[in-house]
């Protein structure tokens, strides 16, 4: 590769940990590709700890929750600092793993404006996940003549590339516990690229329960859980649906023990949810809602945003092979919604419009009657779906 320019050093005390520490700080420029290496103590005396951290203007400029980069840049600086040695190589370029930070932004504007899940981004971008090297970082270790590192890093990409250059690594995990904020990041660089977390993910809690409502359409499951204690053993509660649509009122009738303080809690689905169970699943102590679909309806999504609950989208591996039929809320206003599936249509109301209906024109397409919704089949009663949606809303 490019022989680097150099400039340094810099001799400036770092204050981590309420102290400072002196560090010497340089600058290598391999033809554009910027890094800083910082480093404090000695770093022959046996394997020094290392940290390499690729630039997040979110994380370590303006402080963002939702990564973890912030965290582990002041935990390896703290670290270094408490044990009086250790050395940072700081990849200025590497933004958005290696996109840049226009593409930082980008990432953050297609994800909440568009609601695009990970892979429609990334491919709307062209780009893939990741794009990081590490050539640069092996060059300023062999500069300063470093064979012996501690990583800091649950990156087993970067200690396999270490190793595989003739390293001598040991490997110290850097995580930072799962929260309301940083879950779905840190899941997704479990899936996607590989890191050593000890936390499952979104998905291992899915797939058994997607794998038991396989080809029964009308069976559904709820689970509330905690993730992050490495097993899906040990779900707060369970619930089973076979066909009443009422999958949110069994899970709160088996009346589950309360979230315990500081932890996240999630609610599984198989299916969406209905509109007016988010609030349910909020009041049971959930700060979101997790289920197998790319694609979430808008109105669904400004539902969840009333209730005070994320509705978050994991296809990814999980997505149904062949799909699942899903209801999908269409109309949505005062209380009274209507969801639609292969043609026929579900009204959730108040008891008296549900009355309404019953002997109303639509009365003849009424095909199931439950205690707080009706299943329309607009074909019975010789109407289109339009046309009877049109009705249902000024009924």
């Amino acid at each position: 590769m490019t022989a680097p320019a150099i400039s340094g050093p810099a001799v400036v005390p770092l204050r981590f940990d309420g102290v400072e520490t002196t560090f010497e700080v340089w600058h290598f420029d391999f033809g554009g590709d910027r890094w800083i290496a910082a480093w404090t103590g000695d770093l022959h005396d046996g394997p020094v700890p290392l940290r390499i951290e690729s630039a997040c203007v979110f994380g370590h400029v303006l402080r963002s929750a939702q990564c973890d980069c912030g965290f582990q840049l002041e935990t390896a600086m703290t670290t270094f600092a408490r044990r009086g040695r250790g050395l940072l190589l700081y990849a200025v370029d590497q933004d958005a793993r290696g996109l840049g930070i226009a593409a930082h932004f980008a990432i953050y504007a297609l994800r909440q404006q568009e609601k695009l899940d990970t892979d429609a981004v990334y491919a709307r971008l062209g780009a893939p996940v990741d794009a990081r090297t590490y050539d640069a970082a092996l060059a300023i270790l062999r500069h300063l003549q470093v064979s012996s590192v501690r990583l800091l890093s649950n990156n087993s990409g970067r200690d396999r590339f270490l190793r595989q250059a003739g390293l001598a690594v040991e490997n110290e995990p850097l995580a930072e516990p799962l929260n309301a904020h940083n879950m779905s990041t840190l899941m997704l660089e479990k899936e996607d690229l590989g890191y050593d977390w000890s936390f499952e993910t979104h998905a291992d809690w899915l797939e058994p329960m997607q794998a038991s409502v396989a080809g029964d359409a009308e069976r559904s499951l709820a689970t509330l859980a905690v993730p992050g204690s490495g097993s899906t053993a040990n779900p707060l509660a369970m619930a089973e649906d076979l066909g009443s649509w009422e999958v949110a009122a069994a899970l709160r009738a088996g009346e589950p023990p309360a979230v315990p303080d500081g932890h996240p809690a999630v609610v599984y689905l198989t299916d969406l949810p209905r509109a007016d169970e988010l609030p349910v699943y909020a009041d049971l102590g959930a700060y979101a809602v997790v289920v197998p679909f790319a694609d979430i309806p808008p109105l669904l999504h400004q539902a969840g945003l009333r209730a005070g609950i994320r509705i978050v989208d994991w296809a990814r591996r999980n997505a149904y092979d062949p799909p699942r039929p899903q209801w999908t809320l269409v109309h949505d206003t005062a209380g009274r919604q209507v969801y639609a599936r292969a043609g026929r249509l579900r009204y959730v109301a108040p008891s008296a419009d549900l009355a309404t209906v019953r002997s109303s024109n639509l009365a003849d397409a009424v095909v199931r009657a439950e205690a707080r919704w009706l299943e329309l089949d607009p074909g019975a009663a010789s109407l289109a779906q339009d046309g009877a949606l049109t009705a249902l809303t000024v009924t």
